[in-house]
């Protein structure tokens, strides 16, 4: 069987070597409690020394509203609606993508959104063979307000393997709270909000958007979360949120938190460098898992690490058996090298 971890320097598909971890697997499975504890909400930022700020973003274009499937109306065929569904933490909703070919897309509304949820994607892949994986990313997410009120949580998956397969996807939401509203942004234009937060949590950013009119939605995107360590004491949350509309309207910023089901090392990485790995045997296979970076460094120069990638993969072992892991990518956003903790945790119903 497959050890749980597996370093990775740069790719999925390349040999790495092997961090310290300390695996808190035991505690995987149990019922999951949502940390709603105090935030201290500092300022919305545009710039701070030594704190490195959001660049464009790298979420693409979400496909039109008409080529939306709707991911309420699948899971309910398929009885894949979670005790989630209308709010609390745990599983909203499970359904089966079809066949993807590799490359190919899929854009995925769900509808009447509770107000309360922060949503987390996770993908159970299936249709590997013995020589290639079968891998799934979620690539674009937002947040939507319609003219009628109602709320939808929006995205858009891709198979990055090399073959075609499918994947059944599995939406998450944990409870957050509105923690600021960011007043009316313009079209394309963003901002960036930070809070002083517990440790040993993972965080999860959600948007409430409104302002929608008759003719346009009101739609946000968080483009970027990071997590800053700006003393020895202190860890810090930011936020980047972007007006992905055509209309200018507001948001409410949302944060929601869990505790820690399982942590590894970080493994030291130069200013503006990539750390990756492998989750392996990432159970159960019914869970989507939350990530988080917990920086180690020390001031004037804040350690600052973003996760930019989470692959869901699907590998077929030597033996025959079926395996799911998580593939990893950790930037390092300051000008040092340092490393830190990655906090994981299982959602599921």
């Amino acid at each position: 069987m497959a050890s749980r971890w597996q370093a990775r320097p740069r790719s999925l598909m390349e040999a790495g070597g092997r961090p310290g971890i300390r695996d808190e697997g035991a505690s995987m499975g149990r019922r999951i409690r949502a940390v709603l504890l105090a935030v201290t909400a500092l300022s919305m930022v545009v710039a701070s020394s030594g704190v490195a700020q959001a660049g464009a973003s790298r979420q693409p274009s979400q496909p039109s509203q008409s080529s939306l499937r709707d991911a309420r109306a699948a899971a309910a065929a398929s009885n894949g609606l979670g005790p989630a569904a209308k709010g609390g933490i745990g599983t909203a909703a499970a359904w089966f993508t079809g066949t993807v070919a590799a490359g190919g897309t899929q854009g995925w509304t769900w509808t009447n959104a509770p107000a309360d949820a922060a949503y987390v994607v996770g993908y159970n892949p299936a249709g590997a063979t013995t020589s290639a994986t079968c891998q799934f990313e979620t690539i674009s997410t937002r947040y939507v307000q319609l003219f009628s009120g109602e709320r939808q949580f929006q995205f858009t998956l891709k198979n990055v393997g090399s073959i075609a397969c499918g994947a059944t996807v599995q939406l998450a939401a944990v409870t957050s709270t509105s923690l600021v509203s960011t007043g009316g942004v313009n079209p394309g234009g963003t901002q960036t909000h930070l809070w002083n937060v517990p440790w040993n949590t993972i965080w999860v950013a959600g948007l409430n958007p409104n302002g929608a009119t008759s003719s346009a939605a009101c739609q946000f995107q968080v483009t970027r979360i990071w997590t800053v360590q700006p003393g020895s004491s202190l860890r810090q949350i930011w936020v980047e949120v972007k007006n992905v509309g055509t209309v200018t309207c507001q948001t409410d910023i949302r944060l929601g938190s869990t505790t820690i089901g399982s942590q590894f090392t970080i493994g030291t990485v130069g200013g503006g460098g990539t750390w990756s790995t492998t989750w392996n045997n990432a159970n159960p296979v019914t869970s989507a898992y939350v990530i988080g970076p917990s920086p180690q460094g020390s001031a004037p120069t804040y350690c600052q690490f973003e996760v930019t990638r989470v692959v869901y993969v699907q590998r077929i072992n030597s033996d025959g058996s079926s395996q799911r892991q998580i593939a990893m990518w950790f930037k390092n956003l300051s000008t040092i090298s340092c490393g830190g903790l990655a906090y994981l945790q299982t959602i599921a119903a």
